[in-house]
């Protein structure tokens, strides 16, 4: 055999019982770059083995930001001490992904990766100077990827209405598959580029935006489905036993899947489903009575379940009623919505309001741990939400008035503009929560926020609010 053929071919003597030296140990290393530059796995190499001589000429992965390839020649030992070192050293990065709604939206998902579970994506690269260089290939994650996904964010989980109904309170129901959750997914190249990226320069942290496939209902053949208009949240954690198996009653048997026709309003205390006794399946709880006395009754946290459907129905940009929050601050309504909570009470006081959409509504409710959700679906008309809070009076602008004055130190007021299309002129409203007194560190707590809800674009959340650090 020529020397020109020798060149053009890979060399390898292996010796399995001879020891490796530290002069071999740098050459196996320098093979396993080889190797990698040429796209073959070091796993196929020997633990140990005695390296006589590698050449080669091939085409190379590039830098990730790069993305392109170019040829190398040749590779010595001593030529790649230093990448060896640079391969070393990229073993202990590590990033973590979260996967957004959008440019400063929730986070639906995070990632942790550590580039040791993943030796292969580290690839050697010859860059313009001549140095050799251990590199995170953009390419090698995609693959992987592509191959094994990573299933680190929820899919989209339609429903089908099966059977519908009106029960004896005269609310009209309906039976559901299961209920509707959104889903969401990434572009896996712009996803391999930031992990890539992320464990290169050692940031840690990236972001990824992704896209939301919106929880979805069908109602039958022909009919457009029901899609979310909005979402509202609370917590319940810190409530006793009895007020937690009222709350996710209330979640679960009386609110789950009602259906409001067009045009029809809406009443929470219809939903209930006449008395609230013990004998209906309600346990005893606290309940605020005479506006400052609290008293264990049965159905104690009912509330909490109209509070998570009033925050529902403000972001919804319904019109709303009847509504009226607790005379005392109650600290579970804090969370995903400070300042918005709705006391009922049969015979006296109600949530209500209207679908003025043009088409039905469902409601979907349930309870996961101590957090409570409320989903309200329909056909999105075009209108939009916006909502501005909470204001206090250390925080409240000059112009902002309720009722012709200034904010009361007893007062949380949110601003609500609902657009009913885009030639609509938007309807304000001032929404103020008066209560016999609030905690004075809650204006410290919480910063101004603006929420915007478009359904059909992307569906907001009350819990997008701020808390201060």
């Amino acid at each position: 055999m020529t020397q020109t053929h020798r060149n053009q071919r890979l060399i390898l003597g292996v010796t399995k019982k001879k020891p490796m030296t530290t002069m071999s140990g740098r050459y196996v290393m320098a093979f396993l770059m080889v190797l990698s530059l040429i796209g073959i796995s070091s796993s196929v190499l020997p633990v140990r083995a005695d390296v006589r001589a590698v050449q080669v000429e091939q085409t190379v992965h590039a830098v990730p930001s790069v993305r392109s390839t170019q040829p190398v020649a040749s590779v010595e030992a001593d030529v790649v001490s230093e990448a060896i070192g640079q391969r070393k050293d990229l073993l202990k990065r590590r990033a973590i992904i979260s996967f957004r709604t959008g440019s400063g939206g929730k986070v639906v998902g995070t990632w942790g990766v550590l580039l040791r579970d993943h030796p292969s994506w580290i690839v050697f690269a010859k860059s313009q100077d001549g140095r050799v260089e251990a590199t995170v290939s953009a390419e090698r994650i995609e693959e992987e990827l592509r191959a094994f996904p990573s299933g680190k964010l929820p899919e989209s989980r339609p429903c089908t209405v099966l059977s519908a109904w009106t029960d004896e309170q005269g609310v009209s129901r309906v039976q559901t598959d299961c209920i509707a959750g959104p889903g969401y997914a990434y572009d896996l190249h712009i996803l391999s580029d930031a992990m890539a990226s992320a464990l290169s320069s050692g940031t840690i942290r990236a972001d990824v935006l992704v896209r939301e496939n919106p929880p979805a209902v069908a109602t039958g053949e022909g009919h457009q489905p029901l899609t979310l208009l909005a979402t509202g949240r609370s917590s319940f954690q810190g409530s006793g036993i009895g007020r937690k198996a009222n709350v996710r009653k209330g979640l679960n048997e009386q609110l789950h899947n009602v259906w409001i026709p067009a045009d029809a309003t809406f009443s929470f205390n219809k939903v209930l489903g006449g008395k609230i006794t013990t004998s209906a399946g309600w346990q005893m709880a606290l309940t605020i009575f005479n506006g400052k006395d609290l008293i264990s009754a049965p159905g104690g946290g009912i509330c909490q379940v109209s509070t998570t459907l009033y925050r529902a129905a403000l972001l919804a940009g319904l019109p709303i009623t009847k509504q009226k929050n607790h005379s005392l601050y109650v600290s579970y309504y804090e969370a995903h919505g400070v300042g918005q909570d709705a006391t009922v009470f049969p015979g006296q006081q109600d949530l209500e309001f209207v679908n003025d959409t043009g088409n039905p509504l469902l409601i979907q409710a349930w309870s996961d741990g101590d957090e409570a959700t409320v989903n309200i679906l329909g056909i999105p008309d075009g209108r939009e939400t916006v909502l501005t809070g909470p204001y206090f009076t250390s925080n409240a602008p000059e112009d902002l008035l309720v009722n012709g004055r200034s904010v009361k130190k007893n007062e949380i007021v949110w601003l609500r503009s609902v657009k009913k299309g885009l030639s609509a002129a938007p309807e304000q409203e001032v929404r103020v929560a008066r209560y016999q007194s609030i905690p004075k560190s809650l204006p410290k707590r919480w910063e101004v926020t603006t929420i915007r809800n478009r359904p059909g674009d992307a569906v907001a959340a009350v819990d997008d609010l701020v808390a201060k650090e």
